[in-house]
């Protein structure tokens, strides 16, 4: 034994480091406990952090478990010092290892020659565990399972190398103290002679940690599976190292190249894959979501969520990234119709044969501000094969880098709102009426005539209504419902609202525009299903909307931003040209959403008090008839007067506070038809046509359940002429009209 030991202590070859090479990293294997596994002996203070474990050594590796799966070859790169000035031949040199019974490990030895004085010179050690005997293995007793450091019986170590050279074989250990026993297992003994002080050397203190040879710990399992992934048009599969690009617009659906998933078995053929997991990594806001699972629990819990299979869905899994705001940029859904477990181990396809399954990433409307450096999304197929030990599984994983690349795509550049639903309306001709009736300052009864109790005299209205210092603190609040009575302009009280939308297409392809509801745009006349914009080109399509409810069915004020984006989102789809169907993977076909950016359209709402007057319901009903009857068209003779109505109810939401402060006045007006081009030629055609028997106007304070007021009308002349009637809402110095959404078309005959 001591001659053993002092011929390896002369030996010419020294040991500088040993480690175990690194694998690629989708051979990486990783060891943890099965979900709701206890092992035997564990206290009710087993999961408390304990400071006095024993912790892994990071500067030598000792106490690091390297698993190795049955049948595939792992490499040792050991680094050798020749201490000779000449070349040193080594003819046979194999690695040794501290192993149990039950492993079969297969390690062929090398021959090589170290160059003279030579330092860290490398070479690579190849071995691989040829068999598990799982059925023989020792039985471990209770009390050695619930020690926390128990070895697994599986494990094994590097513990030196057998060299043969200048006709001898010796054992170096990669440890000092360290030699064969007559079993062949490791063994220590401490030399009883003390080394001489004179053989060490004197050397500089450094803080530097110096790399010492030591054992590599090394643990065995069962053949695992190796998952292959290559894109479905192609038989090779992917490296570790590729990216896709992945064409994204802001609010567009981008779905990725479909894959094909295959099991290489290896060459022991036992690798069968168990469970696959796919996971959508490092999306904003979402660093990790699990896309698909195989497990059949984890399908129980997601039963009522999205079904790849079903196609009408699809779309519909988006929906909430185009109506909300502040989601996270991005979401990810797998489309895996048919993929199984089976499906995937099957032995009887060849290569290229595998499972197809695709993937879909949607961008928020906002993508582009809150994506940078092309963000650092990956796919993630995490799997496992079969475990020797119960209550562990051994998994691994394979990813795919995802490069998302901005890309420019269909936006709503601009809004025009139409005050009618119409396009022949006749609203323009009586809205220059209703201005000649201001510029002729007609007067309106007075209290003195006891027609109307509240009636009151439209230069004294300011004056009387709002009394100084008794202004509500509710009106302060610049709420929704305070605009009532503020915004200057001219509105219809018509249940929808006609807004010409313009949407410019930037794709580099003709887009086809639709809507849930199946009508994009027009009117009910001529509705329009779908509308096609081609490249490059910007239109405008009318779009019919209800509208906006103030007050929802809790009674809080809607965000009427909100609903005004719900109503007017649109989808699109990007027609594919044949020539451009296997060309690149970003001019295939494209769809999407697009929508009125959130922030630009509250800016407007907040700046505009008459955009949200424009688009909400209005705050009073209307209704008009002439000779108390409604037809689309009224003949009368010259001379022949007519009764005309109209009747006024404030609506329910208002704040009693807001009401007490406006008052309303009731106007009739009369035009001959087109002739409101300009103010010339419409005083020439109106001028003496009719006449007004009675007040055309009126005014009372707005708190007054009903308002009503009845004039005659009387034509002096033939033609085609149109009468309504609207209702002014005057608060302080601002005045909103509210046209009734009813109008009569008479024509005047001499007989």
């Amino acid at each position: 034994l001591l001659e053993q030991l002092q011929r390896s202590t002369i030996s010419p070859l020294e040991i500088a480091s040993v480690k175990i090479r690194k694998s690629e990293s989708h051979l990486l294997l990783d060891k943890v406990k099965a979900a709701g596994f206890q092992g035997k002996g564990k206290g009710s203070l087993a999961t408390f952090f304990n400071p006095y474990a024993n912790k892994k050594n990071d500067s030598t590796g000792k106490n690091i478990l390297t698993l190795v799966a049955q049948g595939e070859e792992r490499t040792i790169e050991i680094e050798f010092n020749n201490c000779l000035a000449v070349p040193l031949e080594i003819p046979n040199c194999q690695l040794v290892f501290d192993k149990s019974c039950t492993l079969d490990i297969e390690a062929p030895p090398l021959s090589f020659t170290l160059p003279p004085k030579s330092e860290n010179y490398a070479v690579h050690f190849p071995f691989i565990v040829a068999s598990l005997d799982t059925e023989s293995r020792p039985a471990t007793k209770d009390k050695e399972e619930s020690k926390e450091a128990s070895p697994s019986p599986f494990a094994f170590e590097a513990i030196g190398i057998r060299v043969s050279t200048f006709n001898r074989s010796f054992f170096v250990p990669f440890e000092p103290d360290v030699i064969l026993d007559s079993k062949g297992t490791k063994a220590k003994i401490a030399p009883q002679i003390p080394i001489p002080i004179s053989t060490f050397q004197s050397q500089k203190k450094s803080t530097t940690p110096v790399d010492k040879p030591s054992f590599v710990n090394l643990e065995g399992v069962l053949a695992q599976p190796n998952l292959l992934v290559s894109f479905a048009t192609s038989p090779t599969p992917l490296e570790d190292a590729v990216t896709v690009p992945v064409f994204l617009s802001d609010g567009e659906i981008f779905t990725i190249p479909p894959f094909r998933l295959e099991n290489d078995f290896g060459s022991s053929g036992l690798g069968s894959l168990q469970r696959l997991q796919i996971v959508g990594v490092g999306m904003p806001g979402l660093p990790e979501e699990i896309l698909f699972d195989t497990d059949e629990v984890a399908k129980a819990l997601e039963e009522e969520e999205d079904r790849f299979s079903d196609e009408e869905l699809e779309d519909d899994d988006f929906d909430e990234m185009m109506e909300h705001d502040g989601l996270p940029p991005l979401k990810m859904k797998c489309l895996a119709e048919g993929l199984s477990l089976s499906s995937i181990n099957d032995k009887s396809k060849s290569l290229g044969e595998g499972s197809i399954l695709s993937f879909q990433i949607a961008a928020t409307h906002d993508m582009g501000d809150r994506i940078k450096n092309g963000g650092n999304v990956r796919i993630r197929f995490r799997y496992r094969g079969p475990s020797p030990i119960t209550g562990i599984e051994i998994w691994r994983k394979r990813e795919i880098a995802l490069k998302i690349v901005k890309v420019k795509g269909p936006r709503i550049s601009s809004l025009t709102f139409r005050s009618d639903l119409s396009w022949g309306s006749p609203y323009s001709d009586l809205c220059h009426a209703l201005a000649i009736q201001r510029i002729k300052k007609e007067t309106v009864i007075s209290f003195a005539d006891g027609l109307d109790g509240d009636a009151i005299f439209e230069g004294n209205v300011s004056e009387i209504l709002i009394p100084s210092g008794e202004v509500s603190n509710a009106l302060e609040k610049k709420t929704l419902l305070d605009n009532i009575g503020k915004s200057k302009g001219v509105y219809i009280t018509t249940n929808d609202i006609v807004i010409l939308m313009a949407v410019a297409n930037e794709t580099g392809s003709t887009i086809i525009l639709s809507n849930r509801s199946g009508v994009v745009g027009g009117f009910v006349e001529e509705p329009m299903p779908t509308v096609r914009v081609s490249s490059g080109v910007s239109v405008k399509i009318p779009v019919v909307i209800p509208r906006i409810a103030c007050l929802d069915g809790n009674g809080d004020v809607v965000e009427i931003a909100n609903e005004l984006i719900s109503h007017t989102a649109l989808k699109w789809e990007s027609e594919v040209v044949d020539d451009d169907k296997n060309d690149s993977m970003h001019k295939g076909k494209r769809k999407g959403r697009v929508r009125i950016p959130s922030r630009c359209l509250k800016e407007m709402i907040q700046e505009h008090h008459s955009f949200a007057t424009r688009i909400c319901k209005p705050p009073i009903s209307i209704q008009f008839l002439v000779d108390n009857d409604k037809k689309d068209e009224i003949g009368v003779m010259i001379g022949i007067p007519i009764d005309v109505t109209i009747s006024a109810t404030a609506e329910d939401w208002i704040p009693i506070e807001t009401l007490k402060n406006c008052t309303a006045t009731l106007e009739f007006c009369c035009a001959r038809k087109n002739s409101g081009v300009n103010p010339q030629t419409f005083l020439q055609d109106n001028q003496g046509s009719y006449i007004w028997c009675g007040q055309v106007r009126k005014s009372f304070r707005f708190d007054k359940a009903k308002l009503s007021h009845n004039a005659r009308l009387c034509f002096t002349s033939t033609g085609d002429f149109v009468v309504s009637a609207c209702v002014k809402i005057k608060r302080k110095n601002n005045e909103e009209v509210w046209w009734a959404p009813d109008f009569q078309c008479i024509k005047v005959t001499k007989e």
